[in-house]
C-alpha cells in the first residue's frame, strides 16, 4: 500500500510539472515579440502633374533579428491599409535576406488622390512569424489639392 501511495504521489507531481511547463511554453509563444525590426519610414505626397498626385517613400531598411536565426519572408507597404507594394522572398530559405536588408524598390512613387490624407505603413514577416507585423508607420500627411 505504501508503494502505491508513493507511486501515485510521484505520478501526480510529474503531471503537475508537465502541465506547468506546457503552460509556461504556451505563454512564452503567445507573448513573443516579432523578430522583424525597422529603422523608420518616411514619405509624403507631391503633385506630379496637373491633377495627378503621388506618394513618395524614401529608401528604408528592414532589420531581421540575426540572433534569432530568422530570415525575411515578405514585406508590404500600405497606404490607408491598401497594399501599394508587396514583396515576397524566394521559397528556398537559403536565398532569403537576413540581418539588415535594404530593398531596391521597383518604384518609390505610388498613385494617390490629390487632397486626400494618407498614412503609410511598412509591414514585415520573417520565417518565425505567422502574420505580417507593423514595423513602421509615417504620420498622416495630406496630398496637395492643386498646383500653386
Amino acid at each position: 500500500m505504501k508503494k502505491n501511495l508513493i507511486f501515485l504521489s510521484l505520478f501526480i507531481l510529474l503531471l503537475i510539472a508537465t502541465f506547468t511547463a506546457l503552460a509556461a511554453f504556451r505563454q512564452e509563444k503567445a507573448t513573443a515579440a516579432p523578430e522583424v525590426f525597422q529603422s523608420g519610414i518616411s514619405g509624403g505626397c507631391y503633385i506630379a502633374e496637373l491633377n495627378v498626385c503621388k506618394i513618395h517613400v524614401d529608401p528604408f531598411s528592414i532589420n531581421v533579428d540575426e540572433g534569432g536565426g530568422h530570415k525575411l519572408v515578405e514585406f508590404q507597404l500600405r497606404a490607408n491599409d491598401s497594399i501599394i507594394y508587396q514583396f515576397k522572398t524566394d521559397e528556398n530559405s537559403t536565398y532569403r535576406p537576413e540581418g539588415d536588408y535594404l530593398p531596391t524598390l521597383v518604384t518609390q512613387d505610388f498613385a494617390a488622390s490629390c487632397g486626400e490624407t494618407y498614412e503609410v505603413k511598412l509591414l514585415a514577416k520573417d520565417d518565425g512569424d505567422t502574420v505580417l507585423n507593423v514595423a513602421a508607420t509615417t504620420g498622416q500627411f495630406t496630398c496637395p489639392l492643386s498646383v500653386p
